[in-house]
């Protein structure tokens, strides 16, 4: 995933609520952000892709993915 795209992802999950869906906390990070919706659509369908391969939910493989970047850094 593109280090643009793994930002508003990190973004995503630490102001996302508690009962909140994924989907919707990156919605609101991509327009609090003023990004296109594109954005978006490319955020949720690699996750989307992710989590059918690995049979994980996307929430599951955003927090993998965000825990990784954080471990090579």
């Amino acid at each position: 995933m593109e280090p643009a795209l793994l930002d508003i992802l990190r973004e995503a999950l630490a102001n996302k609520q508690r009962k909140e869906t994924l989907e919707r906390a990156i919605g609101k990070t991509v327009r609090r952000n003023n990004l296109d919706f594109g954005v978006y659509i490319k955020i949720i369908s690699e996750l989307r892709e992710m989590s059918n391969k690995e049979h994980r939910t996307p929430e599951d493989i955003a927090k993998s993915i965000v825990s990784e970047e954080k471990k090579s850094s």
